[in-house]
């Protein structure tokens, strides 16, 4: 909360967007809960953004001639957790991958534990692009979980 605090310098927001996962179980939920309490001292709503949908809006971003990408997050234990994301980034459930199938663009950290990926980025998801996600690939600030 004081790194919150610190950035936002006496200012509130006028909605708070949280990243709801896949992604690390405790993180997620420590992240909502801090974000429901902000949203609720506040006044103001909190809506919840996939993982792989800032994943996919950095690479929309980089490629506007990119149609849909796969979206990958690292999900611990060796395992990649995605979606292949177009560019309205709604997010389908996201699941486990463990192959790579079809010419989809593949983007994101959890590229890395896949053989033979040949990704456009491998970056993490970033709160910056949360900006370039409309408010239809918004939903509640709820977990989601690979595979839910």
């Amino acid at each position: 909360m004081p790194a919150i605090a610190d950035l936002l310098a006496g200012r509130r927001a006028d909605a708070i967007i949280v990243d709801i996962g896949p992604g690390s179980y405790t993180g997620i939920r420590i992240g909502i809960a801090a974000a429901r309490a902000l949203g609720l001292a506040w006044g103001v709503p909190v809506h919840g953004v996939s993982a792989c949908a800032l994943v996919a809006a950095q690479a929309f971003a980089a490629d506007p001639a990119l149609e849909a990408v796969l979206a990958l997050i690292d999900a611990g234990r060796g395992q990649a957790a995605g979606a292949v994301v177009r560019r309205d980034l709604a997010v389908p459930l996201a699941g486990l991958v463990r192959t790579l199938a079809g010419a989809t663009a593949v983007v994101g950290a959890g590229a890395a534990l896949l053989p033979g990926a040949a990704p456009l980025h491998l970056d993490h998801p970033d709160a910056g692009f949360a900006g370039h996600v409309p408010p239809t690939a918004l939903g509640p600030p709820a977990a989601l979980y690979a595979g839910d």
